[in-house]
């Protein structure tokens, strides 16, 4: 977390502030270790006040012994107050006079009392993404740590999927996947695991439901293990018995997508250039307008961050990125296909850290 820390501060000066404040949980956990619980989108187990030569952790009394005993790199502020209230307080102690804060993560009641509390002698600084840009690289460490969450992932689809019958719910195989996860080792799920089944599995974010599985129809399963705050992430498309024969087709298109992704994934490109290898075989393949979301995304301390395989990233794709290729088809009424594996980004392509089986095509 020091090192982080140290990054951080390059950054901050290098930016013209004197401090800079973290409100995404996210990012105060990447710098900290501290794992408060946060219940969004106003319930905040903390925020990091970064400066020179100090971090100050401020969160509630309830939290504060945590707080100690995690983040060993920063102080620990017990607010008696508001977070905000409590912010100000810091800030002032600090005597920080440019002070920049994520205002993609911020509360416009924080924001408000601060600048009330902080009055002219403070200027508030909006700064994007600039914290959130550390975690684009990742540490050989970070890459470790997420190899075990896919392989957890990966070990509990593969416990779990030889077993699913036709009648079982969606709810109930997703309940399946989630305990064999937690018994392979995982603190917890790294978001709610999809099963999406028939019709269902053509709306991509599709919440489990009492929908019984039937023959031949395709079964969509995102899913990930939360290992040291780390996030797996897997999606398979699988079928019970003999595939209809535009599942059989869907499919084949995707897998050949993911393919070609997989093959020309490479540090330097583009997020745009990323996404267009698979999109371009399944819009040669007359099914361009179904698939409805980008290629991929990142992957750590989120399920989601960058960098982005998508088509509105012209940026180029960092050596020691982490990102899914996910590519997908979806057809309202009938249902969808999305195959997913997780890589790391290299000068020479991209080194492949998902191991579980995909559904076979004839």
């Amino acid at each position: 977390m020091h090192n982080r820390l140290a990054a951080l501060r390059e950054r901050i000066a290098a930016s013209g502030l004197d401090a800079i404040l973290v409100t995404h949980p996210s990012n105060r956990f990447y710098l900290t270790g501290y794992t408060g619980e946060d219940i969004p989108p106003n319930e905040s187990g903390g925020h990091l006040i970064v400066s020179a030569d100090r971090a100050v952790l401020v969160v509630s009394p309830l939290n504060a012994a945590q707080a100690r005993q995690q983040a060993l790199h920063t102080e620990v502020f017990d607010r008696a107050n508001g977070l905000a209230e409590a912010d100000a307080e810091v800030l002032g102690e600090l005597g920080a006079r440019r002070v920049g804060f994520e205002d993609r993560a911020i509360l416009y009641h924080d924001y408000r009392t601060l600048t009330e509390r902080l009055g002219d002698r403070v200027e508030l600084v909006p700064v994007g993404e600039l914290v959130d840009e550390l975690r684009l690289v990742k540490s050989p460490d970070e890459i470790a740590t997420l190899a075990r969450a896919i392989a957890i992932t990966d070990r509990a689809f593969e416990a779990v999927a030889p077993g699913i019958q036709v009648g079982d719910t969606e709810r109930a195989l997703a309940w399946r996947l989630d305990a064999a996860m937690r018994e392979l080792g995982a603190a917890g799920t790294a978001f709610p695991t999809i099963v999406a089944s028939g019709p269902n599995a053509a709306l991509p974010h599709h919440s489990p439901s009492d929908r019984q599985i039937r023959p031949g129809e395709p079964i969509v399963i995102d899913m990930g293990a939360l290992v040291d705050g780390y996030c797996g992430d897997l999606t398979r498309t699988v079928w019970i018995g003999e595939p209809d024969p535009r599942l059989r087709e869907i499919y084949a298109i995707v897998y050949r997508a993911l393919e070609g992704a997989e093959a020309g994934i490479r540090a330097g490109m583009t997020g745009r250039e990323a996404d267009a290898l698979a999109r371009d075989i399944i819009a040669q393949a007359g099914y361009g307008e179904q698939f409805t979301h980008s290629l991929g995304h990142g992957l750590g301390v989120r399920v989601h961050e960058g960098p982005a395989l998508s088509k509105r990233n012209d940026k180029p794709l960092p050596a020691g990125s982490v990102v899914t290729i996910e590519p997908g088809i979806y057809l309202p009424g009938w249902g969808g296909v999305r195959i997913e594996d997780v890589g790391v980004v290299e000068e020479q392509g991209v080194r492949i850290l998902t191991r579980a089986p995909k559904q076979p095509i004839d």
